[in-house]
């Protein structure tokens, strides 16, 4: 089973985790190399109109584009499973993993990324925004999109073995990066929902969080097949075969 999950905006870096995992460089450095030289050029107003935020958020991920490097010292930088900090990441909480389960994710899970394409669990990173749905111009391609899909698409192919399932966790904005079309695995969806008077409802903050705690219970539980699934209990979730199809699996709490 591959496992995929989107970025988060909230990064942490220079914190001291003691992961089991040896630290190793993003697989696609040099495209991430690439992207930073020319958003590094940008000016923070260039920044601020690109990705909709604040004049002190356009200011600060300048500086962090200024500050990018591709091989960073550890001291400014993490290890991608620990770096991000955003509500799928409050539901993995990979610090209170184990060293089995960490290696079940190096091995199972992937995380998309604007900036760095795939990112495998150890992979040292460098604070950064860039998200993957953003109007960025770059090599003749006119979106990250254009130009992440066909390399994002033939590494997940090659990482994936006969009958393997696709567990995406991502957001539409993020799966979009891959083309599922062009892969032959079984890609599955999840629906987390919230029953409110009795009626299911998906509330995004929920929704995010569940998706971390769905990819923690995969490395609690060595998840390798689709039926596993079904007992994911966390946090009060269970599985809802009502609203299940054989393409997408639904919780309800």
């Amino acid at each position: 089973m591959k496992i995929v999950t989107s970025p988060a905006k909230l990064m942490k870096t220079g914190h001291k985790v003691e992961s089991p995992l040896r630290s190793s460089t993003p697989l696609f450095i040099e495209q991430a190399t690439a992207l930073h030289e020319v958003i590094k050029t940008k000016t923070p107003q260039y920044l601020k109109k690109l990705m909709e935020i604040s004049d002190k958020l356009a200011d600060e991920n300048w500086e962090r584009f200024q500050n990018w490097v591709p091989h960073p010292k550890t001291s400014e930088s993490a290890q991608a499973i620990f770096a991000f900090q955003g509500e799928v990441y409050r539901g993995l909480d990979a610090s209170s993993l184990g060293e089995a389960e960490l290696q079940y994710l190096q091995k199972n899970y992937r995380i998309l990324s604007g900036l760095y394409g795939l990112l495998r669990p150890s992979d040292r990173i460098m604070l950064y925004r860039l998200e993957m749905g953003r109007k960025f111009a770059i090599e003749g391609h006119s979106d990250l999109y254009s130009f992440w899909k066909e390399i994002l698409t033939e590494r997940l192919s090659k990482e994936l073995k006969k009958g393997e399932i696709i567990l995406n966790l991502a957001s539409a904005e993020y799966a979009r990066a891959l083309d599922f079309k062009q892969l032959t695995n079984q890609v599955l969806d999840v629906e987390f929902l919230e029953l409110k008077s009795g009626k299911p409802k998906n509330i995004v903050v929920y929704t995010k969080h569940a998706r971390g705690l769905m990819v923690r219970y995969c490395a609690i539980h060595q998840v390798t097949k689709k039926e596993q699934l079904f007992g994911f209990n966390l946090e009060g979730y269970r599985y809802e075969e009502s609203l299940s199809t054989d393409q997408k699996i639904t919780f309800t709490r």
